[in-house]
């Protein structure tokens, strides 16, 4: 008598998984809002709308922070500390990274 067991790990969210440094002004998304007004949510959606627009279809949007890389200036270009994750369907890598956005 044989047994085989499959054992798989799916790594695809892996290559779905994207990040972005939120600047203080200077992001893609920016211009369509008024930063100082929205909450998280109507953030990720206007985010979502962004990659929408882009071609690319958005599984999930989580913030995080990370202290470490906290800019301290006031110029649009300074990283505020959020990161931005993104998960996105398969086949858009390339224009996720001409968009800013890099993997771990």
């Amino acid at each position: 008598m044989s047994v085989m067991i499959l054992l798989s790990c799916n790594k695809n969210n892996d290559l779905n998984l994207f990040y972005f440094d939120e600047t203080g002004c200077s992001d893609p998304w920016i211009g369509s809002f008024v930063p100082d007004t929205f909450t998280l949510d109507t953030y990720k959606e206007q985010i979502e709308l962004f990659l929408n627009s882009e071609n690319i279809e958005v599984n999930s949007i989580v913030f995080d922070f990370d202290s470490n890389k906290v800019e301290l200036c006031y110029a649009c270009h300074c990283k505020t500390g959020r990161v931005i994750k993104v998960e996105i369907s398969s086949g858009k890598r390339r224009k996720m990274k001409d968009l800013g956005f890099y993997q771990d």
